[in-house]
């Protein structure tokens, strides 16, 4: 009986003695915060696929995650426009080594990333999306659409725009996409180019719908007539 009441006493005492330790080990140290960047600097390629240990699709999915979270982990909020954009973009270049058919990033960087407060950041992730969809456009086509919105509704740089926009003349690319590069052309100006590349959708496309002809004749049509008054006027 005594003896395990000295045992007790004991365990109290080792208790108490790490609950102490712990406290005081608590109030020297709750103040400090983990020095962490927004956006840490990219490793290199050769780096990165060194630590996949060979499996490249796990690795990608982890620092895509972690891609996703930059700013906002160990308690802190961070607005966009404190990123580092420029790093940013090298992080989703240096991801796209490990695999580009995913549409993780690409939806990053259009629907999250983009909307940053400093406007012209939006700028690398046009960037990026341009570089990632041209790789295939047949399967990223829906990338370069939200690459020229936001070249055209962001940044109002329609030159950036038709740029983005211009693989989308393709075959691969439904019919109703590939006329959103006439639009541009047209809300540039650019008349001639808009027809041009109505016409050559017209004349490539092997099948094309009711609405799809009577709209890309529409389109031809009228803007024929304009070019026409146009010219004909003093």
């Amino acid at each position: 009986m005594r003896a395990s009441r000295m045992k007790l006493r004991r365990d109290v005492l080792v208790f108490l003695l790490f609950l102490g330790a712990q406290v005081l080990f608590w109030q020297q140290t709750h103040t400090i915060r983990p020095d962490l960047t927004i956006v840490p600097t990219p490793p290199g390629v050769t780096a990165v696929h060194a630590l996949t240990l060979g499996d490249d699709e796990f690795y990608f999915r982890a620092l895509a995650l972690h891609l996703q979270n930059m700013g906002d982990t160990f308690g802190r909020f961070t607005a966009l426009r404190y990123y580092d954009y420029s790093k940013l973009y090298a992080w989703f270049a240096l991801l796209d080594t490990l695999d580009d058919r995913s549409d993780t990033l690409p939806f990053l960087a259009s629907y999250y990333y983009s909307q940053t407060q400093n406007t012209p950041d939006v700028r690398y992730m046009v960037d990026y999306l341009y570089t990632h969809s041209t790789r295939d456009v047949g399967k990223h086509w829906w990338w370069l659409l939200q690459g020229m919105y936001l070249a055209m509704h962001k940044l109002n740089d329609m030159e950036l725009a038709v740029k983005v926009a211009s693989p989308m003349v393709n075959p691969a690319v439904p019919v109703w996409a590939q006329q959103m590069v006439a639009v541009v052309h047209e809300k540039r100006g650019e008349m001639d180019d808009a027809l041009r590349i109505m016409e050559t959708i017209q004349q490539n496309s092997s099948s094309l719908s009711d609405m799809d002809l009577k709209y890309m004749t529409y389109f031809i049509e009228e803007r024929l007539n304009k070019l026409r008054n146009d010219r004909s006027a003093p």
